[in-house]
């Protein structure tokens, strides 16, 4: 009998902890392969998890052009890498959508992005799985997506992997220091930003000279940052992003996969994000009061100092992670 292989297509660093308990679902009754691009800590958190994914292409650059010639680029390759699957996984779609198509295979594409451009998964994308906030409005008129191939869950994408996360009783070891607030960087490469955006991340350092930091930069260059400081530690090695919302007595990111995963954890998150346009997965947690927004230092500060840790929401992300498997499964099961 034909055991069914699905291809998981792994491009962020993010996309390994929400892909890793689908990974470990589907790997019981499945062949799995698994592609990754060789971008931030991607294919190190990969390796962390007993992966060795297969690496095809690295990032190209934050311009239109630059990204759009590594678009092109890494769907040719992935076409002529990955030529046996059933059906493909993946956070995005961009790519797998495309080399799907091609293949004449169908794609299960999970996103929680209405910012980003995902014009290429939308338009080949088979089936589309999102948060119960995602607005789907134009989807249809825009792309051409209808209703049967569109599925709903009643959570964030965080909970998926918050529902099997338990806290590392060894994780504080890792560390210098016994109480910290994490400050994680803008992604200042990201193509959704306007052209002029910069850092706050100096100013916050500044601010929170009373508190000991964890920083945890994206890229090499943004170490510098921390080098006047002496309350500040770089970790050598990527932590589990996880562990550090539980313990950390803040989380401050200017993006926003660590504020969704801190506030479903309890933790007080703090986004500063230097965009116009907010996900609305963020807005619906800023709005309920889970999330703060500022890009002041000084009421960043101020709401930081004033918080403190609630209950997490461990009980509904184990319903939410169901929901979502049982979603996969019966698409998979059509085909």
């Amino acid at each position: 009998m034909h055991r069914k292989r699905i291809w998981f297509d792994i491009t962020n660093t993010p996309h390994v902890n929400f892909l890793m308990p689908l990974i470990r679902y589907f790997e019981k009754d499945y062949e799995l392969l698994i592609t990754a691009r060789n971008f931030s800590e991607t294919a190190l958190l990969l390796k962390k998890n007993d992966i060795d994914p297969l690496i095809v292409s690295e990032y190209k650059g934050k311009s239109r052009i630059n990204k759009g010639m590594g678009l092109i680029s890494r769907i040719l390759k992935l076409f002529y890498k990955v030529s046996k699957f059933d059906i493909s996984i993946s956070l995005g779609g961009n790519y797998t959508a495309i080399v799907s198509r091609l293949r004449a295979k169908p794609s299960i594409i999970i996103s929680d992005n209405d910012i980003s451009y995902k014009t290429p998964a939308y338009k080949f994308g088979t089936y589309f799985i999102f948060p119960k906030y995602f607005s789907v409005d134009n989807l249809d008129t825009k792309y051409g997506v209808k209703p049967e191939q569109i599925f709903k869950f009643n959570g964030f994408k965080e909970d998926i992997y918050i529902a099997d996360y338990s806290p590392d009783a060894d994780f504080m070891k890792q560390l210098p220091f016994e109480e910290f607030i994490t400050i994680r960087p803008e992604n200042l490469k990201a193509s959704y930003l306007p052209k002029n955006s910069t850092t706050i991340v100096p100013l916050l350092f500044e601010k929170f000279r009373d508190e000991n930091i964890l920083f945890l930069p994206r890229f090499n260059e943004e170490k510098i940052y921390a080098e006047a400081y002496n309350n500040i530690f770089i970790p050598d090695v990527p932590l589990n992003g996880l562990d550090v919302c539980y313990y950390t007595k803040a989380m401050l990111t200017g993006a926003g996969t660590f504020a969704r995963e801190a506030a479903l954890l309890g933790t007080p998150a703090v986004t500063f994000f230097p965009g116009k346009e907010y996900l609305t997965v963020d807005k619906i947690m800023i709005e309920k009061g889970w999330e703060f927004k500022s890009r002041s230092p000084n009421e960043i500060y101020k709401y930081v100092k004033h918080s403190k840790k609630n209950p997490s929401m461990h009980e509904q992300s184990k319903k939410v992670q169901k929901e979502v498997l049982k979603i996969i499964t019966d698409i998979i099961s059509r085909h």
